[in-house]
């Protein structure tokens, strides 16, 4: 198997009729040859990622169809029962048991299910493996995958994003785009390398309530912030969740959210670069933000809506909302903002 959803691994796509191209272009990079051209280019390196990618449908289903490509996914525990992707009710499920405060929990994906999606395409003939995950910071998906490529007999390059979300997904899209060219693993782990860290992400949270229940921040700050009602934003730097800012109220927190992410959008460089707008069942108030984002600071910007998946909406909870922004751009919404020393 090669985790959940994917297709079996090949080393050369094989599209269908009309020449879709295996996912969405980019300005100034080449999309891959259709099947059938004289100058198709085989490709070398195959990409792994998890599910914190937070890919949206349409780009998943694209990555798989093109091939070389696949997604393992991340447990999560509601209530001390484990939810597996193949449940259509596990986002509902944990929309519940936040509402109701039940214990949710996540793990790392079992280095069993990574190391099968390994073999499956150094057995397709691949020549390497690029595998691409969430900060090593906020899970031990990085070790897993360090575990699962000791028996593998192809190169297997693990990259720590130091992100999530669709930064982390940038980063994958911008491996496969590079790999459909024939590029080697060096250059591949540099593409999603490069492609997260420029990513801008900025994430509104009601409390830091579940955040302090997973872990992901001090207790003492999450006590102070309930006390003072600070609705803070948040983003990520050196892997590490960090406050940008302590707004003490929720309408003032969406207007500094909107402002930061417009900011940082209008200033990207990239051409049409994107905007995506995480959520936890709130699709509409998602597209709401979204298209007043790029109506008001860039409108050549390509709109993403994407539902946070469990593994991250368990730990940031109900009415989360998060702007990932395509970079590099001159205005990061971590200006001044200092990453914690390690162990803090």
């Amino acid at each position: 198997m090669t985790g959940h959803g994917s297709r079996s691994p090949s080393a050369r796509s094989h599209e269908g009729e009309g020449g879709l191209r295996p996912f969405p272009a980019r300005p100034g990079v080449a999309a891959a040859p259709a099947p059938g051209d004289d100058d198709v280019v085989a490709r070398r390196v195959a990409v792994v990622t998890d599910s914190a990618a937070a890919l949206p449908d349409s780009w998943r289903h694209a990555f798989e169809t093109a091939g070389g490509f696949a997604l393992v996914d991340m447990p999560v525990l509601i209530g001390g029962q484990l939810h597996t992707e193949d449940e259509a009710d596990r986002a509902s499920s944990l929309v519940v048991a936040l509402a109701e405060g039940r214990p949710v929990t996540t793990s790392r994906p079992a280095p069993g299910r990574m190391r099968a999606a390994y073999r499956g395409f150094e057995e397709a003939g691949f020549e390497a493996v690029v595998s691409v995950h969430l900060s090593g910071e906020l899970s031990g998906t990085v070790g897993a995958a360090r575990i699962a490529r000791q028996d593998i007999g192809i190169p297997v390059r693990i990259v720590d994003t130091a992100s999530a979300g669709l930064a982390q997904g940038l980063g994958v899209r911008a491996a496969l785009e590079e790999a459909a060219s024939g590029a080697g693993i060096d250059d591949v782990a540099r593409a999603a390398h490069e492609a997260s860290a420029r990513a801008q992400v900025l994430i509104q949270v009601r409390s830091l309530e579940t955040l302090r229940r997973g872990g992901r921040v001090n207790p003492t700050t999450a006590r102070v912030g309930s006390v003072l009602q600070i609705k803070p934003l948040l983003s990520l730097a050196e892997g590490k969740i960090v406050t940008v800012e302590r707004p003490v109220s929720l309408s003032r927190a969406q207007q500094r959210f909107m402002v930061l992410a417009g900011e940082a959008l209008r200033d990207a460089e990239p051409q049409r670069p994107v905007l995506c707008v995480h959520h936890v069942a709130d699709p509409h108030g998602a597209r709401e933000i979204g298209e007043v984002l790029v109506d008001r600071y860039r409108p050549d910007a390509e709109l993403v809506l994407s539902e946070l998946p469990p593994v991250l909406s368990a730990h940031v909870g109900l009415g989360t909302k998060a702007a990932v922004v395509e970079g590099p751009t001159s205005s990061p919404v971590t200006h001044g903002v200092k990453a914690p020393q390690s162990g803090a």
